[in-house]
């Protein structure tokens, strides 16, 4: 009996040293090895884009443009025209919008991704529309406000939303 007393002992302190140790081995462990990283997620470097645009080009950056049928041999010169110029801000845009004899002047603001911005248009789903847009870090054209014409009248609307969220961690 008291040997199997001194047995029960033995392997009860045997299990506990070996959960101690597995105790002190997790806590010890390194979460950020466990963090999983989201293929939408991009890793930012520190700011090093200035703000402020030296020299903003006088051409415009991206340009769409596509005739309008006037109904006597295109004698107007109607068109449906978006272009995109540079302003003295990096990430700031000026857009010129003309339909037939109607013309519009919006301001988009790209977000600082730490890259230098890359503004392009593609062609919109229906006959008058397009998609201005700009390119992300990895070239991939991101789609931010479609114009468009309807029922004669222009259309300026922001399709998606892009944040750009900084965070730090404390330097231990």
């Amino acid at each position: 009996m008291i040997i199997l007393e001194k047995l029960y002992t033995l392997l009860f302190m045997r299990a506990f040293i070996y959960l101690l140790v597995f105790f002190f081995v997790i806590s010890c462990h390194n979460q950020s090895q466990n963090a999983v990283v989201k293929t939408d997620t991009l890793v930012i470097k520190p700011d090093t884009i200035s703000e402020n645009r030296m020299n903003p080009s006088t051409k415009p950056v991206a340009s769409y443009a596509v005739p309008v049928d006037d109904g006597v041999g295109n004698a107007n010169n109607w068109k449906f025209a978006v272009n995109v110029y540079e302003t003295s801000k990096t990430f700031e845009y000026k857009v010129h919008i003309q339909y037939k004899e109607i013309r519009s002047t919006e301001v988009i603001q790209i977000p600082d991704f730490n890259i230098l911005p890359v503004v392009s248009i593609e062609k919109g789903k229906i006959p008058m529309s397009c998609i201005i847009g700009f390119n992300d870090a990895k070239g991939n054209f991101k789609s931010y406000i479609e114009v468009s014409v309807s029922n004669n009248q222009l259309k300026f609307k922001k399709i998606n939303n892009y944040k750009v969220r900084k965070y730090s961690a404390p330097v231990n």
